[in-house]
């Protein structure tokens, strides 16, 4: 898919998933009107020709009563009939199309016919500068980093367990509703397109209704997730509660770029299981895009969070209704979450069941704790301490001190009048003999100085 037709369908599922985010395949009127207005199609201040509400609700009209003289077409992916009263995606560029000619009617034309020029400048000044839309990003790089490879080859089997369950629920349940209704069915999305792509050239050239019935798409249980099947996992593992941190726009704009990383293409395609991993982790990413901790524990967070809700199923399970359908739905869901089960608590056991979103910090150690260790660790011991310098004997009337310290002999020469000149310069004669005597390399360096100035004789 190019840049610009990459851009329009993320203009177009933007305004689907904020008008109703169950559907993202068509487009309503109100949702047309606003993003005209977005992008100031209807500002009469800047457009010589504005265009008027009634004028992009004429050719909505226009557009969606194409198919109101067709059988209802019901898509085998989802149960639910083609919208009579929304646009698709093709219908939606058809009506950018003919709401450009009345924008833009003197459109230049000398690179095209008039019709391109005016659609040209509408998308130009209007649509792809203006529109709100959504803006995916790739996380390939996550994906591919070895802790999160490790983490889903963990849960490969759990995970495809869970997706096989969906993908064949949805089906039976679409083929049930179906039947129910007498209509026709169609495979999926691209069937719808097709045939409503061939009946508009039939009706164009005056053949009127194609009639008919689309051959049916074969739909095994491993061929994709729909969107709606996505949804019933969205809701049974509790990724749409209010506890979640995702909400419904959330959830359909995950899968829209799950399944646009696949295909490449402009449609709500089935998801396959290699990219239902890749929706995994926009879903952790999205929900706990506030919180700092590493991608992989983003994901084993929202397992974990998922694991609650299964926990939760269970015992509803039990305690409600077992002839119901929602109790049957659980009961195969949680058949289908077994293993998931067992792997994530053979993973929670071997974290020695952390929490993933908000680890334990390390405690800042202080020093009376670092004491107590060591006290307590006897590493420091009464016995063991070095003794406190003792203090040096003194002996009145010596005039000469000898300190015998690692068998070096100094000499402490201080006169009794020496000792008076000292006190006046504010210097204590005992303190002074007590520091030489503790410290020996002092009183070396000393006695060396003053032999070398011939004020002190040579041991």
């Amino acid at each position: 898919m190019g840049s610009v037709e990459a851009e329009l369908w993320n203009i177009f599922t933007f305004y689907t998933l904020h008008g109703n985010a169950l559907d993202p395949e068509h487009l309503a009127l109100t949702q047309l009107v606003q993003m005209s207005r977005d992008t100031q199609m209807l500002s009469g201040a800047l457009l010589k020709t504005p265009l008027r509400k009634p004028d992009i609700e004429l050719v909505f009209i226009s557009e969606v009563k194409k198919r109101t003289l067709t059988p209802a077409v019901v898509d085998t992916d989802s149960g639910l009939t083609n919208s009579v009263d929304k646009l698709t995606y093709e219908e939606f560029l058809t009506c950018l199309m003919k709401l450009s000619t009345k924008l833009y009617p003197a459109a230049n034309s000398t690179n095209g016919s008039p019709l391109e020029s005016a659609f040209q400048q509408l998308l130009m000044e209007n649509v792809l500068p203006l529109a709100s839309r959504r803006s995916p990003k790739s996380i390939d790089k996550v994906l591919c980093d070895p802790e999160m490879v490790g983490l889903f080859s963990h849960f490969q089997e759990s995970l495809t367990k869970v997706f096989e369950f969906y993908a064949s629920e949805g089906v039976n349940n679409a083929r049930h509703k179906a039947g129910a209704r007498g209509v026709k069915e169609i495979g999926n999305f691209d069937d719808v397109k097709a045939e409503s792509s061939a009946r508009f050239q039939k009706t164009a050239r005056g053949g009127g209704s194609t009639g008919g019935r689309a051959p049916m798409k074969g739909n095994t249980m491993t061929s994709g997730m729909s969107y709606s099947d996505f949804v019933r996992f969205a809701s049974d593992f509790g990724l749409t509660s209010q506890g979640s941190n995702l909400t419904m726009i959330d959830v359909g704009d995950i899968y829209l770029a799950g399944v646009a990383n696949a295909t490449g293409t402009a449609s709500v395609r089935k998801l396959k299981f290699r990219d239902f991993k890749e929706v995994l982790v926009r879903c952790a990413r999205q929900a706990y895009r506030k919180i700092h901790v590493s991608e992989p524990d983003k994901v084993r967070g929202l397992f974990l969070y998922m694991w609650r809700q299964i926990q939760s199923s269970i015992s509803q399970s039990v305690s409600g209704n077992l002839s119901s359908s929602r109790s049957t739905h659980k009961g195969g869901l949680l058949r289908g979450a077994q293993v998931f089960n067992e792997r994530f608590i053979a993973m929670w056991q071997e974290d020695e069941y952390k929490d993933y979103l908000f680890p334990k910090e390390a405690e800042r150690e202080e020093g009376r704790d670092v004491l107590s260790k060591l006290i307590s660790g006897e590493k420091l011991r009464a016995d063991s301490l070095p003794p406190p310098p003792g203090r040096a004997s003194k002996k009145v009337g010596m005039r000469k001190q000898e300190s015998l310290v690692s068998g070096n002999s100094f000499l402490l020469d201080i006169e009794d009048d020496d000792s008076s000149s000292m006190a006046d310069l504010g210097i204590n004669p005992d303190k002074l003999k007590e520091l030489l005597i503790r410290r020996p390399d002092l009183a070396a360096m000393l006695q060396k100085n003053l032999q070398e100035a011939g004020l002190a004789e040579v041991a």
